[in-house]
């Protein structure tokens, strides 16, 4: 069966600030057996690029066996997203199924065509004017609202509502990334525990 590997790509911050993503990401009972799990890149700049990010990918898959064609999974923030969205693009044309993209705060990133978006927003503002460069497939925004940063840094503490067309849905950004993850990691029938 195929393999999958979640990539997190932070924005243009300190790498410590992913730290509570990561734990997010260990303490979920499904996403926590994941093999495959790459916090890239290292240098702050490189989230723009999805050359650096593929090369971060690449790496990775050489300390591990290759996988002709590998699901990808890609949660990132912020500046993060600009990267990751074109990624998610190049991906999905050559090297495999993207199977979503959950782009957290990247406001002003346009939705990549083909691939499975939801959009995470601090608050609703970001969340109402993120939607004209494409709404993802289903959307979480904070409420109360909370700094930019702590969505990123605080999501198990960050309460607010899942949105599907009308339909809400009250979760912490947490719960919501889980969540959706899992959802998509079971559609997709992936082995997340390896031979």
């Amino acid at each position: 069966m195929q393999q999958v590997v979640l990539l997190v790509v932070g924005g243009m911050h300190p790498p410590s600030y992913t730290g509570q993503i990561l734990s997010t990401i260990a303490r979920d009972e499904v996403l926590g057996q994941l093999r495959r799990v790459v916090c890239a890149p290292q240098r702050s700049g490189d989230v723009l690029s999805a050359y650096a990010l593929r090369q971060a990918l690449d790496k990775a898959e050489k300390a591990s066996l290759p996988e002709p064609e590998l699901g990808l999974l890609i949660w990132a923030f912020s500046a993060g997203c600009v990267g990751a969205a074109a990624l998610a693009a190049h991906w999905q044309q050559g090297r495999g199924p993207v199977l979503a993209l959950f782009m957290v705060d990247g406001w002003g990133v346009p939705r990549p065509p083909g691939v499975p978006v939801h959009r995470l927003s601090h608050d609703r503002f970001t969340h109402d004017s993120s939607r004209w460069l494409g709404a993802g497939d289903e959307d979480f925004y904070a409420d109360p609202a909370v700094p930019h940063l702590h969505l990123w840094q605080q999501p198990q503490t960050t309460n607010g509502w899942a949105t599907a067309g009308r339909d809400r849905e009250s979760l912490t950004a947490a719960d919501f990334l889980c969540r959706r993850s899992r959802d998509h990691l079971c559609r997709y029938g992936l082995n997340i525990n390896g031979p």
